[in-house]
């Protein structure tokens, strides 16, 4: 009996972890040397022939390599689409340290990116390493709320 519950009890913990354990995250990278972007799309299955789309990253760069913008987007089942959601903007100053970071989100009711954008500030010192962030935070009303962390 105690053999039959323990072979029972065995047989069903491979049973899930199988069920779980069969999706397996692929991830394939396309790079256009041209538009100097890096597309990133990431999908899960079973195996390589039968993948579901899950995200998709597209980086935007500078000549130096420097990531300039990066664009996230979600795969729709409904819509058979890629849809944004978020996307960066990256500043450098002329040395090409990041000067500030810009964050943004996709206003599916306008279907364009929304007017709330927030900033992160870098602030070097002599030796070029960062002090502090300043966060900006902008609102359609205008109002600039300002959070200083230091370092």
């Amino acid at each position: 009996m105690k053999a039959t519950i323990i072979t029972l009890a065995v047989a069903a913990l491979l049973s899930v972890s199988n069920s779980f354990g069969s999706n397996t995250i692929y991830k394939s990278v396309e790079t256009n040397d041209q538009d100097r972007t890096t597309t990133t799309t990431v999908c899960q299955g079973e195996s390589e022939k039968y993948l579901s789309p899950i995200k998709r990253y597209v980086i935007v760069s500078d000549s130096n390599g420097n990531p300039v913008e990066k664009k996230i987007y979600e795969w729709s089942s409904d819509n058979r689409s890629w849809v944004a959601i978020q996307k960066y903007n990256y500043d450098y100053n002329a040395d090409g340290k990041l000067l500030s970071l810009s964050f943004t989100e996709w206003n599916k009711i306008t279907a364009a990116w929304a007017e709330d954008v927030q900033f992160a500030m870098y602030i070097n010192d002599a030796n070029e390493e960062n002090l502090s962030v300043n966060y900006l935070d902008t609102k359609i009303t205008s109002e600039i709320h300002l959070a200083h962390y230091s370092y």
